[in-house]
């Protein structure tokens, strides 16, 4: 989903936010505190009209969708429609529900953005819970959470000490620049292992890691032809000693000495400075 008034990366807070379902040492864990996991990042939720969530959180008996704010001026359609939304929409969407009597909640998450948004939210009627991740994460504006695990757990500021694990690296709306170094790792890695030969959906699995099955299918599929433009492209500059494919078939040939490997990683390198080039070019 993309956000084009953000004072803060959209993708960052949406890292922060999944941070706190998992058991990180050094990072807050509030929602693992509470019985949470990740059951869906941006589901197109065919209501009505579609509803797209950035991401869905459920325990044994709540699902709770958050919505990550980096802007301090737009709130988005979203927040005025989560009403509508029925345990029978996540069933059809074919999401696992762990409950018949699952109790559906919304949190508004962000930076000190929220502050800014708090006026335009109320003179909307919107009063979920908004919940701040910046020195500390803590509940600042909107009703109670309905559970109150969570009502306890957001309560008081508690100190981030680190910064946002990087579960989600990027969405469909990351540039370039931001995206191919994930997918240069992995292709070294499987010219290194013999796995010479791939589809641009398992690569960009590989890419993606753990989290590519909590993905909607829509986002993965956005994902795969993002990553294919971008082989495409390294393909006709920088890499095309490197791969080759047919029709969806691609194979990645690096010779197994260090100093091939080395020519690889700086043909890599030119390929994104010379990305950064174009941009500078654009904008002048």
């Amino acid at each position: 989903m993309t956000n084009t008034d953000q004072s803060f990366d959209h993708l960052d807070i949406i890292n922060a936010v999944l941070g706190l379902a998992y058991n990180f040492e050094s990072y807050p864990n509030h929602l693992f505190k509470a019985g949470y996991k990740l059951s869906r990042i941006e589901p197109i939720i065919g209501v009505p009209d579609s509803i797209n969530p950035d991401i869905l959180f459920m325990s044994e008996n709540m699902g709770l969708f958050a919505e990550c704010k980096g802007g301090k001026f737009k709130i988005g359609s979203n927040l005025s429609r989560y009403d509508s939304i029925q345990v029978r929409h996540l069933i059809e969407k074919g999401i696992d529900i762990p409950s018949e009597n699952l109790e559906l909640d919304v949190g508004i998450f962000g930076r000190d953005n929220l502050i800014h948004l708090k006026e335009k939210l109320t003179r909307k009627g919107i009063d979920y819970p908004q919940v701040i991740l910046d020195k500390t994460v803590e509940q600042i504006h909107g009703r109670s959470f309905k559970d109150p695990k969570l009502n306890d757990l957001f309560s008081e500021p508690v100190e981030i000490k680190s910064k946002a694990p990087l579960i989600l690296k990027f969405t469909d709306s990351s540039p370039v620049k931001r995206i191919a170094p994930f997918i240069f790792t992995t292709l070294m890695s499987r010219s290194i292992t013999g796995r010479n030969k791939f589809k641009v959906r398992n690569l960009t699995e590989e890419v993606m890691d753990d989290i590519w099955d909590n993905l909607d299918k829509n986002v993965q599929n956005t994902l795969v032809e993002k990553v294919r433009a971008i082989l495409r492209q390294c393909k006709r500059k920088q890499l095309s000693n490197y791969l080759k494919n047919s029709e969806d078939v691609w194979s990645i040939s690096i010779t197994d000495h260090w100093k091939s490997r080395k020519k690889f990683s700086d043909d890599c390198n030119r390929f994104i400075h010379e990305l950064d080039q174009k941009e500078l070019f654009d904008f002048i």
